[in-house]
């Protein structure tokens, strides 16, 4: 009865060891598909970068007084305290 179990054991295992043999090595057809797909995605990504070259900005904007009399409302800032040079060090008596 042992011996049995542990041949089915066994080949329980032959099988396991195969199907991730297969799961973790792909087949040279999926990886011909991606190099398909990434040259799809390639000649996408190229006309679309056409299209934003033929962009033309209309500066004349910069000049205008009414864009020239804006303001900056910039708000600084507040400066806070550094903590330790290490936050992972153990904190020490009488500093921090």
């Amino acid at each position: 009865m042992n011996n049995n179990r542990t041949t089915f054991l066994g080949l329980i295992l032959v099988v396991l060891l195969i199907v991730a043999y297969k799961v973790m090595f792909m087949d040279a057809n999926k990886v011909d598909t991606t190099n398909e797909e990434n040259i799809a995605a390639s000649a996408r990504a190229e006309a679309l970068l056409k299209q934003v070259e033929n962009i033309d900005f209309d500066t004349s904007v910069v000049q205008d007084p009414k864009f020239q009399s804006l303001k900056s409302i910039e708000v600084p800032l507040m400066s806070l305290p550094v903590g330790k040079e290490n936050p992972f060090s153990p904190k020490t008596s009488g500093s921090n």
